[in-house]
């Protein structure tokens, strides 16, 4: 199997940003809305509940890793019965080169194993959809893929960034 790619194919929810990003953190930001809010109001935005322990664990491991929402104002799908298609995260930063970028997918495939009761293997093959929001470009791009396959469509990504970044500095 192979990732599925799709640049400009979604557009992060209105407020899921954070107003001022870090350079050197990666925000996970909520994928879902409320179906219908009234007119004018800021719609409530939703985090799947398999995001919840995220930034606590990769903390732990030294990860720069946040919720883009402040605590007390995160809501979870699991709140409302509400259960995701698919295993999915959504992630903010400023560039796609960052380095923590596979860190933090490749810890949430580990968790989704510890979560699961599966080998770390068995995690890496299944379905995954991730979401990343590149705030200095406005590149909002859409993987779909297993595990493994969404890590290297990252790595390759990230590479192209890096080698524009190059190419940008030498100018």
């Amino acid at each position: 199997m192979t990732a599925r790619i799709n640049e400009h194919g979604w557009t992060p929810l209105d407020g899921a940003l954070p107003e001022t990003l870090d350079a050197d953190k990666i925000y996970v930001i909520p994928t879902r809305a409320a179906g219908q809010t009234a007119e004018g109001a800021k719609p409530e935005l939703y985090y799947t509940d398999n995001v919840r322990y995220l930034p606590k664990a990769a903390r732990a491991q030294g990860l720069p890793l946040e919720f883009s929402q402040p605590e007390g104002e995160r809501h979870y799908l699991q709140e409302f019965s509400i259960d995701p298609e698919m295993w999915s995260l959504g992630l903010a930063m400023l560039t796609i080169a960052s380095d923590w970028l596979i860190l933090a997918v490749s810890l949430f495939i580990s968790q989704r194993a510890d979560n699961q009761g599966w080998t770390n293997e068995e995690a890496h093959e299944l379905p995954l959809r991730v979401y990343v929001a590149e705030t200095e470009t406005g590149r909002d791009i859409e993987l779909e893929g297993s595990g493994t396959d969404v890590i290297e469509a990252l790595k390759v990504l990230q590479a192209e960034a890096k080698k524009r970044e190059q190419g940008e500095s030498r100018d």
